[in-house]
């Protein structure tokens, strides 16, 4: 990790950026769990997509679970902060995608629901 000083509209804050290494043209992402192989079979149903890029904290919910539009499945950080990742739609959850300690992309589905 380096620390670097940026100035922004007059002030000066301190940034800390970590080296990442390109793998056959792809980045590596240290300790990023895999998705889990059944993510594709989950055609049918809503996808709830990452709202930003960050890493997933905690997974609220199982596949099997019923849901409530407005609940939380998922805790994502992303700068530094924690967003509570909520259902979009009442259901049963079909597939969890994106596992705890993943990092995800914007967009990128975390959860079925259907």
């Amino acid at each position: 990790m380096k620390i670097y000083k940026v100035k922004v509209n007059g002030k000066v804050y301190e940034v800390e950026l970590e080296e990442v290494k390109e793998v056959a043209g792809a980045i590596a992402t240290p300790a990023a769990p895999a998705a889990p192989a059944a993510a594709p079979a989950a055609a049918g149903g809503e996808k709830v997509p990452a709202p930003m890029a960050g890493k997933i904290l905690d997974v609220k919910v199982n596949v099997g679970d019923k849901v409530a539009k407005g609940d939380t499945i998922m805790i994502l950080e992303a700068m530094k902060l924690e967003n509570e990742i909520k259902s979009p739609v009442s259901g049963t959850v079909k597939a969890v995608v994106a596992a705890k300690g993943a990092m995800v992309g914007n967009g990128d589905t975390l959860i079925v629901v259907e």
